[in-house]
């Protein structure tokens, strides 16, 4: 059993990689199922036991990030944590050109808005049982609120080819977001 386990973790893995390996070479909506599996080695039939289709695959890949930035998040300023994001994205430019600025898919966007709400409702909860005075009572419109403005902002970054520093980025962000992290 414990083979099987290892062997579906690096099938899994084998995938996720194949996707981030063809997001640096095209933009999302081209690449196919069929690519994913070549590039991985895998067969279909390996892949759809992993993931219903190419946008669960994003998904899972997304969570995984926005776990990892919770994780750091925990260890690091916030400050930080931004500009690690921001140059990792300016260090694999085509990557995030090709996933969401190239004719980006509507169900793209919306699975990054709900990334992003679910990063933001997590850390608005950890404000609000800190005693963070909030701009409103309404969770859900502050969650709306702040993620449709970092992804706009990041949308923004692409479009511009990148041309504001990440540390302009950061401190940016930082003004208009740093008061969920200070302490009152």
């Amino acid at each position: 059993m414990f083979e099987e386990d290892i062997r579906i973790m690096k099938s899994r893995e084998a995938i996720v990689q194949a996707m981030d390996q063809l997001l640096k070479q095209k933009p999302f909506r081209k690449i196919t199922v069929n690519d994913i599996c070549r590039t991985a080695v895998v067969g279909r039939t390996t892949f759809y036991a992993h993931f219903e289709d190419k946008y669960k695959l994003i998904s899972y890949i997304l969570q995984q990030e926005a776990r990892k930035l919770e994780e750091i998040l925990l260890s690091s300023s916030p400050e930080e944590v931004i500009l690690e994001a921001l140059l990792d994205i300016r260090d694999n430019k085509k990557l995030y050109v090709h996933l969401f600025v190239k004719e980006v898919p509507e169900e793209l966007k919306q699975l990054l808005q709900h990334t992003f709400n679910i990063f933001f409702t997590n850390i608005l909860q950890v404000c609000k049982e800190e005693g963070v005075k909030m701009a409103s009572d309404n969770m859900p419109s502050l969650v709306a609120y702040y993620s449709s403005g970092v992804v706009g902002m990041l949308i923004w970054w692409f479009e511009t080819n990148f041309e504001m520093p990440a540390e302009e980025v950061v401190s940016c962000l930082s003004n208009l977001l740093g008061f969920l992290w200070e302490v009152r």
